[in-house]
C-alpha cells in the first residue's frame, strides 16, 4: 500500500478522516496505488477504501494483450462484478477476428481512428458511441487506421475465454 496523500489545507481533518469510499474491490492503474485503508472481510478477502482518484492517461503505458495489435490502459475495474473502464488501442489492420458476444453490456466511445464492424459495416469514428447489448453477436472487426476507444463493461466481459486470447487475463 502506498503512502496516503497529505490532507489539503482546504479540507477539514474531520472531512478528510471520513471521506473514504465503502470497502470495495477495485483495480486498474490508480486504485492499486490509491488505497487509503485496507479492510478484511470475514472470509479473509481484503478490500480497500479510496478517496478521489485522478488518472492522467498520458502518463500510463499501453499494455499489450495476447491478440496482435491490441493494447489497453485499464483505468478501473470492479473485481467483484467484472465491470471495467479502459482505453483500448487497435493498430491499423488489427481487430477482433471472430463473431462473439459478451456476458454484459459493452459501451464504446471512439476517441480517434476508424474501427469497423465487418458484417454490419458500422464504423466508429471520433465522437461515435457504440452500445453492444449483453448477448448480442457482433464482429469480426477491423481497424482501418490506428484507433483508440474508451470501452466500458457493466459486468464481466465474456461468458468464456475467447479463442483469440492465450491469456485468461486478457478476457477479464
Amino acid at each position: 500500500m502506498s503512502n496516503p496523500p497529505a490532507r489539503p489545507d482546504t479540507v477539514s481533518e474531520e472531512e478528510w478522516a471520513n471521506n473514504l469510499s465503502e470497502p470495495a474491490a477495485y483495480s486498474g492503474e490508480a486504485p492499486d496505488s490509491s488505497r487509503e485503508k485496507e479492510v478484511s472481510q470475514r472470509d479473509g478477502t481484503v478490500l480497500a477504501r479510496f478517496r478521489e482518484i485522478l488518472l492522467r492517461t498520458g502518463d500510463l503505458d499501453w499494455v499489450d494483450k495476447t491478440l496482435a495489435g491490441l493494447s489497453h490502459k485499464m483505468l478501473w475495474r470492479n473485481d467483484e462484478t467484472g465491470a471495467s473502464i479502459a482505453l483500448v488501442r487497435f493498430e491499423k489492420g488489427s481487430g477482433i477476428p471472430d463473431r462473439h458476444s459478451h456476458a454484459s453490456n459493452q459501451f464504446m466511445f471512439c476517441l480517434s481512428g476508424r474501427y469497423t464492424y465487418v458484417p454490419t459495416e458500422f464504423t466508429l469514428i471520433p465522437g461515435s458511441f457504440y452500445w453492444n447489448p449483453k448477448g448480442s453477436l457482433h464482429g469480426p472487426t477491423f481497424a482501418e487506421e490506428e484507433t483508440v476507444l474508451l470501452e466500458i463493461y457493466d459486468g464481466p466481459h465474456y461468458p468464456t475465454q475467447p479463442s483469440w486470447y492465450s491469456s485468461p487475463e486478457d478476457a477479464r
